[in-house]
């Protein structure tokens, strides 16, 4: 997944030659970088179903952004780097990061039963005596459901009718309610024991840190990580018009994810701009919270999990922590190569089946052909 480079940042043109194909572009093609950035990210867009995206990259402190498409269907707005996209799982990153905090100025303990926080009596969040701990949420080996509550019924409906099903159950949904429906949840393996993927687990971890900071998660995220890096454009749970419109494959708009009680697991939005002061942040490997975030909670021979973030290994040593985001309208991708002192980022206003693992090529692929 990682670079060399010099080019103006802000640099804006709409290339519509035949080496763009028409694809607008605010890439300036005046270096190898800038091509090698554009073969990746046109070859991308040449899908009809693409709508824009949006690029980040740093490496050695410095930043370079490119854009593709646009940030509507049928107008001619090419996006920017201030544009504003859901990042979807993503956010779980940053969530980590806030737990890392709190585990390092031990507020919270990876080992802490879960229902520690927990306001009542929850006899169902354990399997054979053994409970739910904090660290289970944080490499989803929980037991618990992708949702709370259980969308497993939902999930077997028609595909474009899921989006629109799920917007409606979660408008108004509250934290009283989350509560009252978690108590339904029954817990089918030993904690720790299997993967299974929950966003559940993680809006737990989202009030965990409200409990142990009694602090709204929005607070906590402007407290420690938004409001020290300047991130303007980073938001939770609006229904703001700088959010762009998300679409499906086949070009119909999604509804978006508006409501905050989403937010630790997939309702942060945020743009390229901001994102990369994020990625240079989680570059600091003398920070003792961007440690914390990074260090895997399960060792294993293969790739780990820290708190929420991905890490994998290259057969030379070195590692890249990183997470990708859907939702039913966006797709995105951050990548952090610690050991080129590199990042990408990558947000799509576009959602389908394969969105996110074309996004992860492209930026595997720039770090692979810019590493040496």
């Amino acid at each position: 997944m990682k670079i060399q480079f010099l080019l103006p940042l802000f640099f804006l043109s709409f290339v519509g030659n035949a080496q763009t194909k028409g694809i607008p572009t605010d890439n300036p093609l005046s270096n190898d970088f800038d091509r090698l950035v554009h073969k990746e990210a046109s070859a991308y867009m040449e899908d009809p179903a693409r709508v824009g995206i949006s690029i980040g990259i740093i490496k050695d402190g410095k930043s370079y952004f490119y854009n593709y498409g646009t940030t509507e269907k049928g107008k001619s707005k090419l996006p920017t780097s201030k544009d504003i996209y859901e990042l979807a799982s993503i956010s779980k990153t940053f969530t980590g990061t806030l737990l890392a905090h709190a585990v390092v100025d031990k507020k919270v303990s990876l080992d802490d039963d879960i229902r520690k926080y927990l306001d009542g009596s929850y006899p169902n969040l354990e399997f054979k005596k053994h409970p739910i701990k904090v660290a289970n949420l944080t490499n989803h080996s929980s037991g618990l459901p992708q949702f709370v509550p259980d969308q497993s019924a939902t999930f077997k409906k028609p595909m474009d009718s899921i989006p629109f099903i799920l917007a409606r159950i979660y408008k108004n949904y509250s934290k009283k309610k989350f509560a009252e429906d978690l108590h339904a949840i029954v817990i089918d393996t030993i904690p720790g024991t299997t993967y299974k993927y929950s966003n559940a687990g993680t809006q737990i971890v989202g009030d965990i840190l409200e409990k142990a900071y009694h602090k709204s998660f929005q607070d906590l995220l402007k407290e420690y990580i938004t409001g020290p890096l300047n991130m303007k454009q980073t938001l939770v749970g609006t229904n703001s018009a700088e959010l762009l419109t998300g679409y499906n494959e086949k070009g119909k708009i999604m509804p978006r994810n508006t409501t905050s009680i989403m937010a630790p697991a997939g309702g942060i939005y945020s743009s390229t701009g901001d994102m990369v002061k994020y990625i240079q942040y989680h570059l600091n490997k003398n920070d003792k919270y961007v440690l914390a975030s990074h260090t895997a909670v399960v060792k294993s021979e293969g790739d780990e999990i820290g708190l929420f973030w991905r890490i994998h290994k290259y057969k030379d040593g070195s590692q890249s922590f990183w997470h990708t985001g859907g939702t039913t309208g966006f797709s995105s991708v951050c990548q952090i190569y610690p050991s080129k002192n590199m990042g990408i980022v990558i947000l799509s206003n576009e959602s389908d089946m394969s969105s996110q693992g074309k996004l992860q090529d492209i930026a595997e692929n720039i770090y692979n052909s810019s590493k040496n």
